[in-house]
């Protein structure tokens, strides 16, 4: 499975802005890569950012199923991106979206194949600053 995995945030110095998919959980427990969505589920990471930035931040999850209809937002989390003083630095900001399982997020049982791919994708402001980047999650049983 790719998670945990990251991806960097095109910033000048590079390397200072990673976005992170560090865990998906599931009350299930193994395997890993077959996710009740009746149970529900919680995906969590991490956003690195300069700590001069100072705003809105937004994580939403994606879930495409494989030979079937179903290619949608299922998820999102907002929270604030606060400056700070001082020397420039790389500040982290934690993020967790939890799909709670009633109603579930998506069809169960689907008619379709319920393997879907799940991306993360990040995104600063209102996008006038191009602050954004995704990470592909891998393919998931979810049923």
């Amino acid at each position: 499975m790719p998670v945990p995995s990251s991806s960097d945030i095109q910033f000048v110095p590079t390397g200072q802005a990673k976005f992170s998919v560090d865990s998906i959980t599931d009350p299930g427990g193994a395997p890993t890569e077959v996710l009740d969505v009746d149970l529900g589920f919680v995906v969590s990471g991490t956003v690195k950012l300069p700590n001069w930035l100072n705003g809105k931040g937004q994580t939403c999850i994606y879930a495409d199923e494989l030979g079937g209809p179903i290619d949608k937002k299922i998820g999102c989390t907002e929270f604030d991106i606060v400056a700070s003083s001082g020397e420039p630095n790389p500040k982290t900001y934690n993020w967790t979206i939890t799909f709670p399982g009633n109603p579930p997020v998506l069809p169960d049982p689907s008619a379709g194949s319920q393997l879907y791919r799940l991306a993360a994708v990040f995104l600063f402001g209102d996008q006038s600053t191009d602050i954004a980047t995704f990470v592909e999650m891998g393919t998931y049983l979810i049923n």
